[in-house]
């Protein structure tokens, strides 16, 4: 090698000197032996240049040979230290268990040992060192006094890294670096301090949760989980989902992962119908029935046979087969009364995250119904079939009734006609009806909006444009009632009751010293849920009715200052009302019937006959021509 660097010297020097004379005149040009002696300064240089050039190298290859040799060191005696620590009673990992989890992660949300930084690897390694040296006694009780004591343990463990680190040779800067990510002294947005976060949140997840739970309801775990996903990175929560959780966590971690995102904020989740006891009882019974293990592939064979382009929106991490029985056994726990607020919540929670993150949309609910109830139906004793299929039909619509206002209130125009073309009676006719009223109304306030700026056009009066604001906005929330109400009603009306001769187990309670039957009651409580929901079904449209017509009147004293060339445009939106109008007021005439002398039913029938009685304004606010 040092024979080739020379000789290659050698060869630059004689060429640099015998083109340097070439350039000059014969009276000026070197001599020979000038030439050789520049080839033998160039070679004498270049060897010089070699010997120099390759002890940086060795001295840099021992440097980092010698740094990589302190660092093992380093790893090594935290391990040792690790093995003498005992475990704490509340810790479910010891600190080397810990601390290996640490770093596991650090190594796979890092892509592996070659990208993670020597000061990250130290400060994973010793995430929790000698954590159990600074007694918790003393700094009060609650999560103040928590608070304080962690505080002082991070202090301790940075100072103790420190010494260990220093004392085995480790270069001074990465061990003020280790000892920063340990004590957490560095801003979140620090790449390697948000991976320790990470690694902290996940283990957290995964060993810590399911004993942090135990003495906590849903709410308070729904709210901790929720702070939990905002400290974590996406990277972090794509890991997250995909780890193991009881059904009652997936839950909680559905709603507080919903709630982080900001998805929830501005529309609290609808009413949901509550079933039958009998309803309940059989859906659970059924579900015993049906092979865990197998369900989730079984339901996607299904879901997939039926729309192939099902596959893209259900390719999330959370949507893997395995978490498919557990989100139903989930629901199923949350179907009794008092649970149902909660069951709610997470149907909401549920519906934006997949609205959010796998573009679901109302159109996919069809097949979703039909995968579901087949899957499990084929597992329901022959004799008990057309029932179980009627629950599970029921608590599809019991689902619906809190998903879908919230998916049809965000579907594209394109997805909604794809949402009323499925086979699913979703949207309906009555939501659609709700749609064209708004978008009429919408189209009323256009007109008088740009005939108000037109040269020589006259402004429409505040108080008008102000009502026919306030009834288009009160309309759309009048969409999401409808679908909401006839979902309700359709899972009420087809939902499997107790018979006066086999009450539901769930109802009947026979009262000690007697032979008083608690499932009367039951039975009572289930049809006024009935009546409840046919209410609603009278209630919503006919209240859409009522803003249309109102819209309608308060125009009417605005239609010649309509410029001609909007005419057209104020004619059609009065013609969608006027539609929209006729559709609501057919479905309340029908439900009336079934309600007629139960309860409050008269209040309704005289908001109804007034309507129903009244001179039309259609005609009057399509003519321009009279006042």
């Amino acid at each position: 090698m040092a024979a080739a660097v020379v000789a290659a010297s050698a060869v630059v020097g004689a060429t640099v000197a015998a083109t340097v004379a070439s350039t000059l005149g014969p009276e000026s040009r070197p001599r020979g032996a000038v030439v050789a002696v520049a080839a033998g300064a160039g070679g004498l240089g270049g060897f010089l240049l070699w010997r120099l050039t390759r002890s940086a190298a060795r001295r840099g290859l021992e440097g980092a040979l010698e740094v990589a040799a302190a660092e093992e060191r380093a790893l090594r005696l935290v391990d040792r230290i690790h093995a003498c620590q005992p475990r704490r009673f509340e810790d479910v990992l010891d600190e080397a268990s810990y601390c290996a989890e640490v770093e596991r992660w650090v190594l796979e949300l890092r892509g592996g040992p070659i990208h993670v930084p020597p000061a990250l690897r130290l400060a994973a390694r010793a995430a929790h060192l000698e954590r159990g040296a600074v007694s918790s006694e003393g700094f009060g009780e609650g999560r103040q006094g928590y608070l304080s004591w962690r505080a002082k343990a991070r202090r301790r463990q940075g100072e103790r890294l420190e010494e260990i680190l220093l004392a085995v040779g480790v270069e001074r800067g990465l061990v003020a670096r280790a000892c920063a990510l340990v004590g957490k002294e560095l801003p979140i947005q620090d790449v390697d301090m948000q991976t320790m976060e990470d690694a902290a949140c996940l283990i957290f997840l995964g060993h810590r949760l399911c004993q942090f739970q135990a003495d906590k309801d849903d709410g308070t775990m729904a709210d901790i989980l929720q702070k939990t996903w905002r400290k974590m990175s996406p990277q972090a929560q794509a890991k997250a989902v995909v780890l193991d959780y009881t059904p009652r966590m997936l839950g909680c971690l559905l709603e507080g992962a919903a709630a982080a995102a900001d998805l929830q904020a501005s529309v609290a989740p609808m009413v949901a119908p509550r079933l039958p006891a009998a309803t309940v009882t059989l859906l659970r019974d059924s579900w015993a029935l049906v092979p865990q293990d197998k369900f989730g592939d079984e339901f996607y064979g299904r879901l997939f046979a039926e729309d192939e382009n099902l596959r893209e929106v259900f390719d999330v991490p959370a949507a893997r087969p395995q978490n498919i029985p557990k989100v139903v056994r989930m629901l199923l726990d949350l179907l009794d009364s008092e649970q149902v607020p909660r069951f709610e919540r997470v149907i909401h929670a549920m519906a934006a995250l997949s609205r959010h993150f796998a573009r679901f949309r109302t159109s996919h609910l069809a097949a979703i119904k039909k995968a579901l109830v087949r899957s499990i139906t084929d597992y329901a004793p022959s004799k008990e079939k057309k029932k179980t299929s009627q629950a599970w039909e029921a608590f599809f619509y019991s689902v619906c009734a809190v998903s879908c206002p919230f998916l049809i209130m965000n579907d594209r125009l394109f997805e909604s006609a794809n949402s009323t073309a499925s086979a699913l009676p979703l949207p309906s006719g009555g939501t659609l009806a709700g749609n064209l009223a708004s978008q009429g109304v919408a189209l009323l306030e256009m007109c008088l909006r740009v005939s108000g700026l037109s040269q020589g056009g006259t402004a429409a009066p505040e108080e008008v444009l102000h009502r026919i604001t306030e009834a288009r906005d009160w309309l759309m929330d009048a969409v999401r009632d409808d679908v909401n109400a006839y979902c309700g009603l359709v899972s009420s009306f087809i939902a499997v009751t107790a018979t006066p001769e086999e009450p539901s187990s769930a109802n009947a309670r026979v009262l000690q010293g007697g032979a008083v039957i608690a499932a009367a009651a039951g039975a009572a409580a289930e049809e006024a849920e009935r009546r409840r929901w046919l209410r609603r079904s009278v209630e919503v449209p006919l209240y859409i009715a009522e803003l249309s017509y109102g819209a309608a009147v308060a125009c009417l004293q605005c239609r010649r200052q309509i410029k001609r060339s909007l005419q057209p445009e104020w004619v059609a939106g009065a013609k969608l009302m006027r539609t929209a109008t006729e559709i609501a007021l057919r479905n309340v005439s029908t439900n009336l019937l079934s309600i007629r002398g139960q309860g409050n039913s008269e209040a309704l029938e005289k908001r109804f006959a007034k309507l129903r009685d009244t001179e039309p304004p259609w005609e009057d606010l399509c003519n321009f021509g009279i006042n």
